[in-house]
């Protein structure tokens, strides 16, 4: 039997050169993140909330690829896009919100095979394992998955 940790330290950290740019490292990684000029910043990076996308997007597509495994399901040709819609109430002030994001939409396609019967009981299995989607779903927010999967 394999002993698997109670809590799984995940550690970032940045150097913030300016008051909109942070520059992001985790282990021998660095990501950029920056604001465009309409927003004071230089544009020299990602916006942070983009970012924010990407890892649920990067988080989706190993997950869900893990599970596929598990149910011998072969993923090919794959492209994720993710579209958060985000009530500006919060960062503004006007509002606190549970939810920033109102809404969330992440698009899958590609290629699928093997055992693709078992389809519908990865997309369930996909929105409480991955922890990206299970913190969006927890807090509130509104998540729509489109699967344009074409059966090899």
């Amino acid at each position: 039997m394999i002993d698997t940790p109670t809590q799984i330290p995940i550690r970032v950290s940045a150097s913030i050169p300016n008051k909109t740019r942070a520059d992001i490292t985790a282990r021998q990684f660095t990501l950029v993140c920056d604001e465009p000029p309409e927003r004071h910043g230089n544009n020299e990076g990602m916006l942070p909330l983009e970012a924010f996308l990407a890892g649920y997007v990067a988080c989706s597509n190993v997950i869900m690829n893990m599970i596929a495994a598990e149910m011998h399901i072969a993923f090919s040709g794959m492209s994720l896009k993710a579209v958060g819609y985000l009530d500006p109430r919060g960062y503004t002030g006007a509002e606190q919100l549970a939810a920033p994001f109102a809404r969330l939409r992440l698009i899958i396609t590609g290629k699928v095979s093997g055992e693709t019967d078992r389809l519908n009981d990865l997309k369930s299995q996909l929105r409480w394992r991955c922890p990206a989607a299970a913190t969006f779903i927890s807090a509130g927010t509104e998540v729509e998955e489109v699967w344009e999967l074409v059966v090899e």
